[in-house]
């Protein structure tokens, strides 16, 4: 049941996602394949995965500007597979630790940025003698995007060291991630759905990038909207 605490996100936030959900389906589904893995990568961990994953984001961002977007679209998808199998992984392993939950983090990061960036080019370009989504707006609504992730970064990194100074960070709150990350419009799942249907249909990568800038900055709005009540509090 939704409610409302200092400590957690308001309820119209916290209700309007779905990953609070998907993630234990996550865990079952991907349970058989990191018990798997864990073993052959041993003392590895789950690095190997978290940097086959940045590889295979970048070059599904590669294959965009290509104008191959099926394969941009496939590689998209391994790419998120990976990045839930690593987490799984570490847990398995018990070797879950601060370092790879910021390497994680940090290639999401690069991957959001190179695959819209990828998309716009190859959108932009002729494919099969025929041009995709060409018009004025794309380099300009691709930019407001990139904008609005960077707000969005800004507004719950700076808020999960706040929390973390005053011993309220996600260990305090017995969460499985490194850092504090209020809910919202956006997560994990809706930007894979995002940022499949740029590569799915690309023709319409204008609708995509603005309806996709809307949600992220309103995103950002809910939790700097959190922070401001969450911070009131010694």
């Amino acid at each position: 049941m939704c409610g409302t605490t200092d400590a957690e996100p308001p309820r119209s936030v916290r209700c309007a996602v779905v990953d609070r959900v998907l993630r234990p389906v996550k865990s079952r589904v991907l349970a058989p394949l990191s018990a798997l893995l864990a073993e052959p990568l041993g003392r590895h961990g789950a690095l190997p995965i978290t940097m086959a994953g940045l590889a295979v984001g970048l070059a599904a961002a590669l294959a965009a500007a290509l104008g191959a977007f099926p394969v941009a679209l496939a590689l998209w998808l391994l790419n998120r597979l990976l990045d839930g199998l690593d987490g799984e992984i570490a847990r398995h392993l018990g070797r879950a630790d601060d370092r790879g939950g910021y390497l994680d983090l940090l290639s999401d990061l690069v991957v959001y940025a190179a695959v819209p960036l990828g998309a716009a080019a190859g959108a932009t370009a002729a494919f099969g003698g025929e041009v995709i989504a060409a018009g004025p707006w794309i380099w300009p609504l691709t930019a407001l995007l990139l904008a609005a992730y960077y707000v969005n970064l800004g507004s719950y990194a700076v808020l999960a060291a706040l929390l973390e100074k005053r011993g309220r960070g996600a260990e305090a709150r017995g969460d499985t991630t490194s850092m504090v990350i209020p809910a919202g419009l956006v997560e994990g799942t809706e930007t894979v759905l995002l940022v499949a249907a740029m590569l799915a249909f690309p023709s319409l990568l204008p609708l995509w990038l603005g309806l996709g800038a809307a949600l992220v900055a309103a995103t950002a709005a809910q939790r700097v909207w959190w922070a401001a009540r969450t911070l009131r509090t010694a």
